[in-house]
């Protein structure tokens, strides 16, 4: 029997847990938690110039907030236009600079990309694209120095031979060996790299797999059990594969609006049947069904990329493994921390599948929500 300030010590260590569970829903992004892939600065290198294309938070290009919602739409964008237009490729040089085998690139023309469905819609980033001048044919490394706000420090570069993709370092650059990096090799390696990554970015995906594996395993870690949750998250990867190609080459196309709640609820979904003990409901082909709807989330983002590599179908099966090994792993690990708070706290191992399971239910919960009403 266990004495009444170990219990209220350990009531109130739940209670903190779910606290900070329900401040991590609140400080969340409220409508896409998910992947962010299309946030990328895009570089493409043609025969000719580069091209770069990156959201930009809208006050560091000009524009005004004229409605007080602390946000831009394209009708504020366009109202402003010519006003903006004047001075931009000025403000543009002030923060990008690009160089090619370390001589400096003039940049000379930049303007807001074309909108087009939710990229009109309000936001605090504009889809800025900008053009250098031309250059030489040869070009062995490309280096990029960006002083911009965007929602992302992802560099992709691309052309018709291959792509590979990296990050600005602490002081906003980022330097990228073409002559080695655009081939189908560095291509798919960097694509890996890149669906690892990027399972960390989308929180949403996380926590599906984090409640999944709660509620198959229980607070027990049994053989049994691990077979079970392996079976079932291999489903989920077949039905995200399966999804993510088919999404990617436009064989069906669903609205980000439509498949962001879905992705959410089904977060909600699995904490409700781990919390209730009921992860033994969970089959095989509701796992892959799952999965299929999670992959249109990272395939909507990758494509968002404009990827014009000629080893396309390379670049997407590496990001498709890269994201599905990152996923085994965390399986394993909660499962491992499943199994480690069974031996060293048996008499409490359940309190911790209740107190992670709801914070991820609230957390799904509140994305539901503010998906549908935005």
């Amino acid at each position: 029997m266990l004495s009444a300030p170990t219990t209220n010590r350990w009531l109130a260590a739940a209670a903190a847990a779910l606290w900070c569970a329900v401040s991590i829903v609140v400080g969340a992004v409220p409508a896409s938690a998910h992947d962010s892939t299309g946030d990328a600065i895009a570089l493409t290198l043609t025969d000719r110039r580069i091209v770069v294309t990156a959201p930009v938070l809208f006050t560091e290009l000009g524009y005004e907030d004229t409605t007080g919602d602390g946000l831009v739409d394209a009708d504020e964008m366009r109202a402003q236009e010519q006003v903006i237009a004047t001075g931009l490729v000025g403000t543009v040089r002030d923060h990008v600079r690009i160089e090619i085998d370390g001589l400096e690139v003039e940049i000379i023309g930049a303007g807001p990309a074309p909108t087009e469905g939710s990229q009109g819609d309000p936001s605090q980033y504009v889809e800025l694209q900008l053009a250098t001048g031309p250059h030489d044919d040869d070009v062995s490394q490309v280096s990029l120095a960006w002083s911009f706000t965007t929602s992302s420090s992802q560099v992709l570069l691309s052309s018709a031979q291959g792509a590979v993709a990296g990050h600005l370092a602490d002081d906003g650059t980022v330097s990228v060996s073409v002559s080695i990096s655009l081939d189908a090799g560095t291509t798919v390696r960097s694509f890996f790299v890149t669906g690892t990554d990027h399972v960390g970015s989308g929180l949403d995906h996380l926590l599906f797999l984090v409640v999944l594996t709660f509620a198959v395993v229980g607070s027990t870690v049994t053989r049994a059990s691990t077979w079970r949750v392996v079976g079932l998250v291999t489903a989920f990867t077949v039905g995200h594969a399966t999804s993510l190609c088919l999404a990617y080459f436009d064989v069906v196309s669903v609205p980000a609006h439509w498949v962001e709640p879905a992705i959410s609820l089904s977060i909600v979904a699995a904490a409700v049947l781990a919390v209730c003990g009921r992860g033994d409901t969970i089959r095989p082909w509701l796992a892959g069904l799952v999965g299929l709807v999670h992959g249109l989330g990272f395939a909507s983002s990758l494509s968002s990329l404009g990827l014009v590599t000629t080893y396309h179908v390379g670049a997407l099966a590496a990001f498709n493994i890269g994201i599905d090994v990152a996923q085994t792993l965390v399986v394993l690990v909660v499962t491992g921390a499943i199994w480690a708070v069974g031996r060293l706290l048996p008499e409490r191992s359940g309190w911790l599948r209740v107190v992670v399971c709801s914070g991820a239910g609230l957390a799904g919960l509140f994305w539901t929500v503010s998906r549908l009403v935005s």
